[in-house]
């Protein structure tokens, strides 16, 4: 867990949105990331069935070690944690994201309830139960590992936990802008996520971005174009 913390502060860095890691916000998402390190940590009990897990991705270096004495070589081996995501219970609301602080799944599921159901719900009748969903969430390969395919190796993790929690289907936002959002939008749709499409009345305020982003799944967040994805696992889990 202390191995984890230390890497809190690059995951603010990198989403945390904020112009500063001191400012108010940023303080914010990484007290959040803490509890969430914590409660993974101290684990769950038998009655609670789990509602967040953190993945680390370690890169393990050996280190040849000359001992001058004896002539004798060791190896050694140095480990480095390189990429990190996240997966929790999330009420469906492609219109925000996971909050910044762990919610109980209670409280999930009480929110869930009350997400209009043209909010981005599709025709399908699973859309219809308003539950709280897998979703994924802080996805970060660091700058100088990226390009080695860490990110498929913490999609499928992620993936592999969702199936084992008993998840229908599996949910995640994605930067909508053409230049910064395009490897990781990419990453995902090469993975078999598809587009939320937005049917209410939520397409005020980027009509600019073109019409069919629309039928894209682009949601304003926050102020934010985002993409809302999703993938279905029921070949593997079965309806629940």
């Amino acid at each position: 867990a202390e191995d984890i913390k230390s890497v809190l502060p690059e995951v603010v860095r990198e989403f945390g949105a904020y112009e500063a890691p001191t400012s108010t916000g940023s303080k914010l998402v990484l007290v959040g990331l803490d509890q969430r390190v914590e409660r993974r940590k101290k684990g769950y009990s038998a009655n609670v069935p789990p509602d967040h897990n953190v993945v680390c991705l370690v890169e393990v270096t050996p280190v040849t070690n000359n001992n001058s004495d004896d002539a004798a070589t060791t190896v050694s081996y140095t480990e480095q944690i390189v990429g990190i995501a996240e997966l929790s219970w999330q009420p469906p609301d492609p219109t925000r994201n996971a909050p910044p602080f762990v919610l109980p799944y209670f409280a999930k599921d009480i929110i869930s309830r009350f997400i209009p159901s043209n909010g981005g719900a599709t025709n399908d009748k699973e859309d219809e139960r308003k539950v709280p969903k897998g979703y994924v969430s802080n996805v970060l390969t660091w700058k100088s590992r990226r390009g080695l395919g860490y990110s498929r190796v913490l999609m499928a993790a992620l993936e592999g936990i969702a199936r084992r929690w008993g998840c229908d289907d599996i949910r995640l936002h994605v930067d909508a802008d053409e230049v910064s959002g395009k490897v990781a939008r990419g990453l995902y749709w090469s993975l078999g996520y598809e587009a939320v499409p937005d049917r209410g009345n939520n397409r005020v305020g980027y009509e600019w971005m073109g019409p069919s982003m629309a039928n894209r799944g682009l949601y304003l967040v926050e102020g934010i174009p985002l993409l809302y994805l999703r993938k279905s696992l029921n070949e593997d889990v079965g309806m629940q």
